[in-house]
Parts: structure tokens; C-alpha cells; sequence
């Protein structure tokens, strides 16, 4: 790596060819280097971003895959993908190089992953970023195999929280001067939409004639802003059936608005503003704390009671496949099962 001195400066410069992305060979010059050592290792770590070998630093691999997935995932997704990796994973195996890393180096970082104490779920979270790093390794730049084998431990079983109808009369009832907040918050109860789509929400979206609500973005915080942005997965764009006094609502609430917008969100609030009134709430109610993600619980509790089955619950709540809903819900279902045989008992009597 033959580096230069320009002397009308004292400074070392690196000038070097190299192929970029589409095959094309370049000339790169960076000047302005105080030690020589510097300008080679900056010709090196550059060099390193082309590279189509996995004889490059862990840290590499992670800088082409952010550049790779930044126009194919959503903002909130890659920063979520960032954060963790950054955090967990890039401390480890940052300076090894990525085709010397063994299924034994990946078992002491596993080791290590543990030992922190989180949840299963986070835990094998953590474990699928790293794979997928790996993935991205073999199919792009050219590792033979990926050194991650298996899970790193075993799922727990999901936890549901939610509030029944009765617990949330309780918390509705103590917000009803607040027209704005307890029109949220039935939404929220009463059609299982995500907080990130209500605050989406404009007038457009509400059909009062068909009776529907169309939910089809959701608001998200990308890099300290606001944005909107299309709903977490392919079917969470969907058209739900809302009950009439829910419509009654929040025509009610539209009309406490000064001149609406139809393209303007109806609930100009960040994220924050739905669960700080459920602290606050549950705190002087003494009721059973809950997220605002459980009020989704709360809608599919609230539908498996009045007797919906799986695929109208994944339908409405957005679900990839049925299997998703029964995965979370199926203990709900299952305590119908003697209600089930009983009615089967009154057909021969």
C-alpha cells in the first residue's frame, strides 16, 4: 500500500485504483494525513468496504450490510437492527477477521450473551442478528459457511397481558373528560390497531357510511423525528369493521376539532402520550399495569369471549398467518373448550 508525502504540506496522501459496486475500476486520493501509518490504514479500511473476500474485519462486514440494507428494510427496522448489533455483537467480533471466526468463537460470544440475564426472546433475538450478518456473508461475499449452529437457547412461552372488558371500563371511565385521549384509547380498545397506526390515522381513513377504518401507515420514530411510514408488515395494510358507537365517538371528537385537516393525523401526539396516561391511570386506580401494545391482547381476549375464530382475530389485528395468532392466543381458546362441550352435551338431550 505505497502511500506519499506531499511536501509544500508535511501531510501524507494514499492514491490507489480500486473496483467499485458495478465492476468499474476507480482512482481514489485522500489527503491531509499527519503520520504515514494513518494514510495506510485508511487505504486498507476503504479497500475493505470493495472487498468481495471474507478476509475482511467483522467490522467491515457490518458497514456493507447497513449500506446493503438501507433501501431494502424500513428506517425503523435497520435502526433497531443497528442499535442491537452495535451493542451486543459488534464489541465481540469487530476486529477478527469474518472467515476465521469459528463455531467455537460464536459459542464463547453465546457464553457471554447469556450470562447478561435477558429474556429468552431477546436472547434469540440478539442470536438471529448474528445469523443474519453470517447469511449475508456467504451469499455476498463469498464466506463458504456461516459459524452460527442452531439456537442459542430455547423459546419461552409468550406472556399476554390485557385488561378485561370490566378493567378497562375502569380506566376509560377515569379519562372521559379528555375527549381526545378517551377517543384514542377506545380505538385502540375496541379495533386491536397498533399505537404506531392510530397516531397515523387521518379522516380519510374512517368510512362512517360503510362503517370500516382503513389502516394502511403508522407513525414512527426514525433518527429523533416523527415519520410516517407503511404498517409493519404486508398485512397490516387492511380494512377493519368498526361497531357503530365507536364510529358515534369519534365523530364526537371530530367535531371538537377546529377545521380538520382529512389528511392531517387526528391525534397530533408522539408515542409517548398514550402510555404515560396508563401510568399515571393504573397508579391512581390501583389497576393491573399493562402496555399500550396489551390493549391488542385486549381486543383479541375481548373477540375470543364473544366467539370470533383464529382467522377473523389475524385478519383483523393485521397477523401474518393464523398460526401467529394461535401461537399467541391459544391458551384463550383452549379455556372454551368446556364451554364447547357443553353445548355439544344439549345436542342429544
Amino acid at each position: 500500500m505505497p502511500t506519499y508525502k506531499d511536501e509544500s504540506t508535511g501531510k501524507w496522501y494514499c492514491k490507489f485504483y480500486y473496483t467499485d459496486w458495478t465492476g468499474q475500476k476507480k482512482q481514489k486520493l485522500k489527503r491531509g494525513f499527519t503520520r504515514q501509518r494513518d494514510a495506510k490504514d485508511w487505504e486498507r479500511s476503504f479497500l475493505e468496504q470493495f472487498a468481495k473476500s471474507p478476509d475482511i474485519t467483522f467490522q467491515s462486514l457490518y458497514d456493507k450490510f447497513v449500506r446493503f440494507k438501507e433501501n431494502r428494510v424500513k428506517p425503523t427496522t435497520l435502526e433497531i437492527q443497528k442499535t442491537t448489533i452495535e451493542l451486543h455483537i459488534l464489541p465481540f467480533f469487530r476486529d477478527m477477521i469474518v472467515s476465521e471466526i469459528t463455531a467455537a468463537d460464536v459459542a464463547e460470544w453465546q457464553n457471554q450473551l447469556l450470562q447478561k440475564g435477558f429474556s429468552a426472546s431477546h436472547t434469540r433475538q440478539i442470536n438471529a442478528y448474528l445469523r443474519m450478518l453470517f447469511h449475508y456473508a456467504v451469499h455476498y461475499v463469498g464466506l463458504v459457511r456461516s459459524p452460527v449452529i442452531g439456537q442459542i437457547c430455547k423459546p419461552e412461552k409468550a406472556k399476554v397481558d390485557f385488561w378485561t372488558p370490566e378493567e378497562y371500563a375502569i380506566f376509560s371511565d377515569s379519562i372521559r373528560n379528555n375527549i381526545e385521549l378517551y377517543t384514542a384509547f377506545e380505538i385502540l380498545f375496541y379495533t386491536g390497531m397498533r399505537k404506531g397506526e392510530l397516531l397515523a390515522l387521518t379522516l380519510n381513513d374512517i368510512d362512517f357510511q360503510n362503517k370500516t377504518i382503513s389502516i394502511n401507515k403508522s407513525l414512527a420514530y426514525v433518527s429523533g423525528k416523527y415519520v410516517v411510514q407503511t404498517p409493519k408488515t404486508r398485512t397490516s395494510t387492511r380494512t377493519i369493521d368498526a361497531p357503530s358507537f365507536l364510529l358515534r365517538e369519534i365523530r364526537e371528537y371530530i367535531a371538537r376539532l377546529y377545521n380538520p385537516d382529512p389528511e392531517q393525523r387526528l391525534f397530533m401526539r408522539s408515542q409517548v402520550w398514550l402510555g404515560q396516561a396508563i401510568t399515571y391511570s393504573c397508579e391512581r386506580l390501583n389497576l393491573k399495569r399493562i402496555r399500550v401494545h396489551d390493549l391488542r391482547h385486549s381486543h383479541a381476549s375481548l373477540l375470543i369471549n364473544l366467539g370470533a375464530n383464529p382467522l377473523m382475530i389475524a385478519e383483523r389485528l393485521g397477523h401474518e398467518d393464523v398460526k401467529m395468532t394461535m401461537n399467541t392466543y391459544g391458551h384463550l381458546f383452549q379455556s372454551h373448550q368446556k364451554e364447547i362441550i357443553d353445548k355439544l352435551e344439549t345436542l342429544k338431550k
